[in-house]
């Protein structure tokens, strides 16, 4: 005979707390996702068709508005390609550090233009050498203080970001530095133009994004222009992990960004459920073996369990298991039977109610000592009954 007990809606509600925590993780790892960025163009930190605060859309729109072929390239070889036209700016936003230095220098014999946003410091040894990462500036609104003609009517931008020092560049090369940090004394903009290239560092790179470009009190808008609106194309370059040398990646710039975050998440949920859930095993008990255990002692050793552990329901559920198996013999039902027939075949043999019978066999759920020994009365005279009604008279 197959018992349906406990019912599927007790079962249920022992399962509300974890599927309550698959759900949480569920939901964290797919807010990590869509806040690291899936698309390498458009959810990234200043992606040129990301439309949100930190994206960079707004700026790309607006140079086209001004009629500058804005080109986005995801390849190091269609950069190349591209950086070799005439009258063309190649911009270079390495945010994952894919290019190694060997990457670096090609591309700079290839362009004649360079916008480098955020650079590290394989890059900078590559195309400036000289100029060096000195700070991490804080959000705020400082004078450019720039004598660069494209820069001339730009007064004031958002001066977040990096700051780089210019003190080791070569004399012979003609540096300009602009938006100081009074700290540091680093340029959050650095121009460097040897003849043969010109380079320019862009460390002031959250005045580029949506969020401060329109912003009142700063100069963002003309300062994205006059940086990146001076030749007609503009190649905006994205590197990713195609352009990585074989054998040069590692773990970190070969990960998607969204990989470490959804890993934390899921071990740390994994923890809260091994806490919630976890249990304290006690000291090991030797017992000489073979021992012999009298039927009575191990039941009274189970009740003594289930007492300890106020597992009243699993006991209950004991008796009712052996209580269906004699009422389905004395009705006349197979051991395969199931719950429902035998509450049917009782009920109509005793023409009583059939939800008073499922309550006392299924659903009844004792909530202290002396209901679960009612319940157990409750079986006794069940089966009682049926005893004397399916007796031949």
């Amino acid at each position: 005979m197959t018992a349906t007990t406990p019912t599927v809606r007790a079962s249920a509600r022992r399962a509300r707390p974890w599927v309550a925590l698959a759900v949480v993780a569920l939901l964290g790892a797919v807010a990590a996702v869509l806040l690291s960025g899936s698309d390498a163009t458009g959810g990234r930190a200043l992606g040129p068709e990301n439309a949100a605060p930190a994206g960079a859309k707004a700026l790309v729109e607006v140079l086209r508005d001004q009629g500058i072929d804005v080109r986005v390239v995801s390849t190091l070889d269609d950069a190349r390609s591209a950086a070799a036209r005439p009258d063309t700016t190649v911009l270079v936003d390495d945010a994952g550090s894919y290019l190694v230095a060997d990457q670096w220098g090609e591309l700079g014999d290839a362009a004649s233009s360079l916008v480098l946003l955020a650079p590290g410091a394989v890059a900078l040894d590559a195309l400036v050498p000289g100029v060096g990462l000195a700070a991490q500036v804080d959000d705020g609104v400082r004078d450019l203080d720039c004598d660069l003609p494209p820069l001339s009517r730009v007064e004031r931008v958002h001066a977040a970001g990096l700051a780089y020092s210019v003190d080791d560049v070569d004399p012979g090369a003609d540096v300009v530095a602009c938006v100081r940090d009074p700290e540091s004394d680093a340029a959050g903009l650095v121009v460097v133009d040897d003849g043969d290239r010109r380079v320019v560092v862009v460390g002031t790179t959250t005045a580029l994004s949506n969020g401060t470009v329109t912003t009142a009190g700063a100069d963002d808008a003309a300062y994205g222009l006059a940086l990146l609106g001076q030749t007609d194309t503009l190649v905006w370059y994205l590197p990713g992990v195609d352009d990585v040398p074989e054998g040069a990646g590692t773990l970190a710039t070969l990960t998607p960004g969204w990989v470490t975050p959804v890993l934390l998440l899921l071990t740390a949920t994994a923890v809260a459920a091994m806490v919630w859930r976890g249990r304290r095993l006690g000291p090991l008990v030797v017992e000489r073996m073979p021992v012999v255990v009298r039927a009575s002692e191990t039941t009274e050793g189970r009740a003594r369990l289930y007492e300890r552990s106020g597992q009243r329901r699993h006991a209950l559920d004991q008796l009712r298991i052996g209580t269906l198996g004699r009422l389905a013999r004395l009705t006349g039902l197979a051991s395969t039977s199931s719950v429902d027939e035998v509450v049917d075949r009782v009920a109509g043999l005793l023409q009583a109610d059939p939800r008073g019978l499922r309550h006392v066999l299924v659903d009844a759920d004792p909530a202290d000592d002396a209901e679960l020994v009612g319940l157990s009365d409750s079986l006794l005279d069940l089966e009682r009954a049926v005893a004397r009604a399916a007796a031949p008279s």
